[in-house]
């Protein structure tokens, strides 16, 4: 939003600012595989312990996702409305609203124009509904599940494409986070993690073919990593990375309008290269963010518990009282 394009006018230093700036399509990868390993797992232990309840887990999802996505839009939409957006020449439509709201962004439909980074949440949210089917068809051997898990396929194949805004996107990313589940490798993490590095300095090279080979190396590189033997890592500042986790999901829903409004407010790509004042202008903006992202997730993301429980009590004065 803020620096042109990179080019092969840049100098080394200048190369290098932009490479470990542009790590956003290979996180993505690295996030449906860590959602794999976390929402994938809880629905893997629920079902080895035979307490695993549709209901309460579509409360679990449900909470989590809307408690801070609602108001994400309604931000959205006001810097739409101010003009405080580059990519918008008007505003989003009521069905293309939605259409985001119900997670509809890869189905046809686009996501708002200056928050694009909401694709990815369409698939992650099909991604939790497709995943659990066939994990009780699996283990469960749920023919029921079986058939829920064909119907619910059925409107993603119709419209797939070979792109990463489709909704099967993520799918098979998400299983290889559950591959820990299953697998323990006995190899030292910091030579586990090599093969992820190296597809990583790949795909910021683009020296792949395509996106689907760029994401079938990063995601079992990564889930090798997870097999590993990881907690022989202490990490140093793991309070610190605690902290930035407990709103990562509000800085990824607002990250993108907010980049939209610095890049209205200094103006399309105007910063420079090379000169001092405009990389001051970047931190300031990165941190600017975060801190904003910060003060969402405490307003809104840090009460998904409060959401849920509100959400459960019908759900358990509907279950019959022992005697």
């Amino acid at each position: 939003m803020l620096f042109p394009d990179a080019g092969s006018h840049l100098n080394a230093l200048e190369q290098a600012f932009y490479f470990v700036t542009l790590f956003a399509t290979e996180s993505v990868v690295v996030f449906f595989v860590l959602s794999g390993l976390l929402v994938g797992g809880a629905v893997l232990r629920a079902l080895d312990e035979e307490r695993f309840n549709p209901s309460q887990y579509a409360i679990d999802r449900a909470s989590r996702l809307y408690v801070a996505l609602i108001p994400a839009v309604v931000l959205t939409l006001v810097l739409q409305r101010v003009g405080a957006t580059v990519d918008c020449t008007k505003g989003d439509t009521i069905g293309t609203i939605g259409a985001n709201l119900a997670y509809l962004q890869n189905f046809s439909f686009k996501p708002l124009c200056n928050n694009v980074s909401l694709w990815s949440l369409s698939s992650e949210a099909y991604c939790y509904l497709l995943c659990p089917l066939f994990l009780i068809a699996v283990f469960r051997r749920s023919g029921a599940a079986v058939l829920w898990a064909a119907v619910a396929l059925v409107p993603a194949l119709l419209v797939f494409q070979f792109v990463r805004s489709t909704p099967l996107f993520g799918l098979g990313l998400w299983f290889c986070g559950l591959l820990p589940w299953f697998f323990r490798v006995r190899l030292n993490a910091f030579i586990a993690v090599l093969p992820l590095m190296v597809s990583l300095v790949l795909g910021r090279f683009h020296l792949f073919p395509n996106e689907l080979v760029e994401e079938c190396c990063i995601a079992p590189s990564f889930a090798l990593f997870l097999c590993s033997d990881v907690q022989m890592l202490r990490a140093p500042l793991a309070r610190f990375g605690s902290y930035l986790a407990s709103f990562s999901y509000s800085l990824y829903l607002i990250q993108m309008p907010v980049a939209q409004a610095f890049g209205w407010i200094y103006g399309w790509q105007r910063l420079k290269n090379g000169v001092l004042t405009s990389y001051l202008v970047y931190a300031g903006a990165l941190a600017t963010m975060l801190v904003l992202a910060s003060i969402f997730g405490l307003a809104f993301e840090s009460r998904t518990g409060q959401l849920r429980r509100l959400l459960s009590k019908p759900q358990r004065k509907l279950q019959p009282q022992a005697s």
